[in-house]
């Protein structure tokens, strides 16, 4: 998997006392994003489901793939959103 150089986001979710960060970044020559959870911040909240996802040394665990050829912040964000709501994070 190689990612476009020129395409990536920083996203975070910052309510209710939860400070997360999330990276997505696009596949060349694809409508693929793919979406990391930063590792290099406090995971404690996140650390019972880690062990699900495949960690990647250059950029975190990676926690989930959408198809767009492209992304807003604000659709990032919000789906980074709904993945801690559905892992119960928030």
């Amino acid at each position: 998997m190689k990612f476009d150089p020129n395409q990536h986001l920083h996203l975070g979710y910052y309510e209710n006392n939860v400070d997360l960060e999330a990276v997505a970044y696009k596949i060349q020559n694809e409508n693929k994003w793919v979406f990391f959870l930063d590792h290099e911040q406090d995971t404690t909240l996140v650390q019972k489901i880690l062990d699900q996802y495949d960690y990647h040394e250059k950029y975190g665990y990676k926690i989930f793939t959408v198809d767009a050829d492209d992304l807003s912040y604000e659709v990032g964000s919000k789906l980074f959103e709904e993945w801690l709501k559905a892992n119960n994070i928030i």
